[in-house]
């Protein structure tokens, strides 16, 4: 009798705090009597479902400790126990299960079991994650990223994330319409991915509705098309190498001259595939797309990556940084000058900010259009004047060269540069406790700390610790 009231409350608490957040499968209640037995029938009728389950959640009941022990012992699943809180069935269950090294979460209320149901998740896409490199001579980091992983393999068996690969030249080369199909020279005899005729119009079609949609676009329809075209051609290599994060090293092939020669650059590829849910990231910088993909599971919101760096005032009064960090010729000396009462303040830029920094389900926020290149004439990209988000909290991590730290840090936006400028000079400026300190630790972990608009602070040290990493706060 006291179980089943027990389960009745379960299943009213279930539906309280956990309907529409995870995906909750059917419950399922079992009993004994007082012989205390455990049942080969009583744990077959617990793991039915065990094959779509990813943790187990358990109620109270009378005495129950054994069996979920020996559920942990025999199945490995992740367990949790439910609230109300009743703290001596916790300590003594998960204690006995913490003791055998299996893996347990022993969570006081309600809170607590959704941090870490969406924990969980995250480390569940995390093994889900097959990221398409697109490389050039060296596969593992790129001329312009030794902050990046040591070694892909350790990623894989720390992290379960895949990677997949394609030559940067056999890209670039199918992003052209080729008639026949077959004729791509790169693919002899094989039809490669080149856009169809089909292909062709809706390229245009994104295009036109990219340039109409913006507040002003400073480049001619053909040099947004082509930038568009690439982005086009590499949705369908995503879907061709079944992958769902994608990354690619400009400076690398800045060298080849194929950009020049194509008349593109990958920023408005890595924004445009960031608004639609796909982890994409610069310079070939493989934790920062990583910590990507862990901000977007959390806060459904798509990040934002750069180049990070303090910015130190002299006297409280004016930046002591060359002007040339900034790359912002145009916009520098009013942007800057917004920030003369500010102290602890950092920066973050690249040429890659996106529309859904506030949610991926949310309306597009205003942009422009301008080009990479200083001559004005090719590689579109999206302009966000960060400005108008002041005050806003934002969340920024990154995992180490070796896989086994991770970097998570708060910080409060209070300015913005380079919306007016072209090139790589997008910026959002931000504060943070200590841009010493901040400094101090980002060095162990690398040049670009990515960002998302939000508090996941607490819910990424969680991940961390779940990961295995060793958690440096900022």
């Amino acid at each position: 009798m006291y179980n089943q009231e027990a389960y009745q409350l379960f299943l009213k608490n279930i539906k309280t705090h956990l309907e529409g957040k995870v995906n909750l499968l059917e419950p399922v209640f079992v009993a004994r009597n007082e012989e205390f037995q455990i049942k080969e029938d009583l744990l077959k009728k617990i793991t039915e479902d065990m094959d779509k389950t990813d943790v187990y959640l358990f109620g109270q009941g009378g005495r129950v400790y054994d069996i979920v022990v020996e559920f942990a012992q025999r199945f490995k699943k992740p367990i949790m126990f439910s609230e109300p809180p009743n703290p001596f069935f916790t300590a003594i269950t998960a204690s006995a299960i913490i003791a055998r090294g299996l893996e347990t979460y022993p969570t006081l209320d309600w809170d607590d079991i959704i941090k870490y149901m969406k924990v969980l998740r995250v480390r569940k896409v995390l093994k889900e994650t097959r990221a398409l490199l697109a490389s050039k001579g060296n596969s593992n980091i790129s001329f312009s990223t030794t902050d990046s992983f040591i070694c892909l393999e350790d990623v894989t068996k720390k992290l379960g994330v895949r990677f997949r690969y394609v030559d940067i030249h056999e890209l670039l080369d199918q992003t052209h319409f080729i008639s026949p199909p077959n004729s791509n020279y790169t693919l002899p005899g094989r039809i490669g991915l080149n856009p169809t005729e089909e292909d062709m119009e809706h390229i245009k079609e994104i295009t036109d509705k990219l340039i109409a949609g913006s507040l002003e676009c400073h480049m001619g329809r053909e040099d947004v098309f082509n930038s568009v075209k690439a982005y086009y051609t590499v949705k369908k290599m995503l879907a061709h190498h079944d992958c769902n994060a994608f990354s690619i090293p400009c400076p690398d092939i800045c060298a080849t001259r194929r950009m020049n020669e194509e008349k593109i650059t990958f920023c408005l590829i890595h924004s445009l595939l960031n608004e639609e849910g796909i982890p994409s990231a610069c310079e070939y910088d493989i934790p920062a797309l990583l910590a990507m993909v862990i901000f977007m599971n959390f806060s459904n919101a798509a990040p934002y990556m750069g180049n990070t760096f303090p910015v130190p005032l002299k006297n409280g009064k004016r930046l002591n940084v060359s002007p040339r960090y900034f790359r912002a010729k145009e916009s520098q000396s009013t942007d800057i000058y917004d920030l003369s009462d500010k102290e602890n303040v950092m920066l973050t830029f690249h040429a890659v900010p996106n529309r859904k920094l506030r949610g991926l389900e949310e309306n597009i926020l205003p942009y422009s259009i301008r080009p990479y290149t200083r001559d004005g004439n090719w590689g579109a990209t999206i302009r966000y004047d960060f400005k108008q988000d002041k005050d806003q909290t934002i969340t920024m991590c990154r995992i180490d060269p070796s896989c086994t730290k991770l970097f998570v840090a708060r910080g409060t936006i209070v300015g913005g540069i380079g919306y007016n400028d072209k090139n790589c000079s997008e910026g959002v400026f931000f504060t943070v406790n200590d841009y010493r300190d901040f400094f101090k630790k980002q060095v162990i972990f690398g040049n670009h700390i990515p960002l998302v608009y939000g508090d996941y602070f607490d819910e990424i040290v969680t991940l961390g610790e779940v990961l295995g990493l060793e958690v440096i706060t900022a």
